[in-house]
């Protein structure tokens, strides 16, 4: 009977009170793997294996399919987002360049965990790494209209959820509006 070697390991340590040396017959097969057994044939070379006197505690079934103590602290929950939403700028706001950047606030649930970070887009292009929070402001907004979400990644990369776009307005007041004019000179 042929077996193979990390077989052979746990069928020895698994017989209660096993001799301290077994017997066991190796030989290369004709496709040049290694195979041991516990018959002789004419190729097999004889080898003394020394088992241990003490055996092991038998584990109940399944408990090799547990996860210890330490694969279930370093490998990460799945977090699934339920809510992303853009609650600031809201939809069509106007910003004003002499006002400064542009706040952004966003509602998630469950809160952002750690690793992930929520990165903006601005007109479908990403700005920046992201933030590891669920606010931030834009800054260096030339006078246009935009098409904002955000979106967010864990720490591969990945999309794990996005929010619906949000458009706003950010403008640059004229030096030409009437409360800029100089006063009409008096005829005095």
């Amino acid at each position: 009977m042929n077996i193979i070697r990390p077989m052979l390991l746990a069928l020895l340590l698994a017989v209660p009170n096993v001799a301290t040396a077994v017997r066991i017959y190796q030989s290369t097969g004709p496709d040049g793997v290694t195979q041991f057994s516990d018959q002789p044939s004419p190729q097999a070379r004889e080898l003394d294996i020394s088992v241990p006197t003490q055996v092991p505690a038998a584990q109940p079934p399944g408990a090799y399919d547990k996860p210890t103590a330490t694969e279930t602290s370093t490998a990460p929950e799945a977090i699934r987002y339920t809510r992303l939403r853009i609650t600031q700028p809201s939809n069509d706001a106007v910003f004003w360049f002499a006002d400064g950047p542009v706040r952004v606030q966003v509602d998630i649930a469950p809160p952002l965990a750690e690793g992930h970070v929520l990165v903006p887009f601005l007109d479908g292009v990403a700005q920046g790494e992201g933030a590891a929070g669920n606010s931030f402001t834009l800054s260096g907004l030339n006078p246009n209209t935009y098409q904002l979400k955000v979106v967010i990644r864990d720490q591969n990369g990945r999309n794990l959820k996005q929010s619906a776009t949000v458009r706003f307005h950010f403008k640059r007041q004229s030096v030409n509006l009437p409360a800029r004019r100089a006063p009409p000179a008096t005829g005095n």
